[in-house]
């Protein structure tokens, strides 16, 4: 990348990214934030404020005009942020070409699948609050979307891992077990009783597994995960983990 370190200056008042829960001062920080999460790219950036935070805090008045008018064209997502990356000549002309190659492909997906990708990307830098918030969206409009079933069911499940992250057991349990319900594969499964275990205790998972008729490998497989996750340590200094342990759920959650 070829970008001219601090060619504009700072903004006082920084721009809110919702995705992320965070802020950003600079073209700079705005570049390197759209190169690197393309899926992320919507109306939650991609809008009027972003327009006049350009014009009022980095002073980039000529550069805000051109988004306002590409804005109100209803142009692509490509052709929006090609001025915004040549301004400081963030990327190179090859580069520039195959972000603009994996945006295309994006774009090209159908709108349920779209916000499904976006979930998991949320997820996979564990912003996990934010991933349910997607998925919910997903599911309510994948009924008419001619998705087919198992679409549904891998939500379901992605959705149920978000819950599982933030320890929200007993909607994880619904998740996984709406999953299950309709995927019906072994990993399904796995994650159901796992969350049920979870949820309501040893002898409901019992149940579950005599009833979902578990073979006997698969469960002396569940049996021995269940046994080392029992198996905690406590740190012999709490207080700076639970300085991280804090961090971590405010960096995961945006709370």
């Amino acid at each position: 990348m070829g970008y001219i370190l601090c060619k504009v200056e700072r903004a006082t008042i920084p721009y809110y990214i919702e995705n992320i829960s965070t802020n950003i001062y600079s073209i700079e920080e705005l570049c390197y934030y759209m190169y690197n999460n393309i899926y992320l790219l919507d109306e939650t950036i991609i809008n009027e404020a972003l327009c006049t935070w350009l014009r009022d805090e980095l002073k980039l008045r000529r550069l805000a005009q051109r988004l306002y008018v590409l804005l109100e064209e209803q142009k692509t997502m490509g052709d929006f942020i090609l001025p915004i990356f040549k301004e400081i000549n963030y990327l190179t002309f090859m580069e520039f070409k195959e972000m603009n190659g994996r945006l295309k492909i994006f774009e090209e997906q159908p709108e349920v699948s779209r916000l499904k990708m976006k979930g998991d990307y949320l997820y996979q830098h564990e912003k996990y609050i934010n991933a349910i918030r997607v998925y919910t969206e997903t599911l309510e409009k994948v009924k008419d979307s001619g998705m087919g079933n198992q679409f549904t069911g891998s939500v379901f499940n992605n959705m149920g891992c978000s819950y599982a992250k933030l320890f929200q057991m007993e909607e994880a349990y619904e998740c996984f077990e709406q999953a299950n319900q309709i995927l019906h594969t072994k990993n399904s499964l796995q994650s159901y009783l796992f969350a049920i275990y979870l949820n309501k205790g040893v002898d409901a998972y019992e149940r579950a597994a005599e009833e979902e008729k578990v073979d006997e490998e698969t469960k002396r497989d569940m049996d021995t995960q269940i046994r080392k996750s029992q198996d905690v340590v406590i740190p012999s200094e709490l207080d700076p983990m639970l300085d991280l342990w804090t961090k971590n759920y405010h960096r995961n959650t945006g709370l």
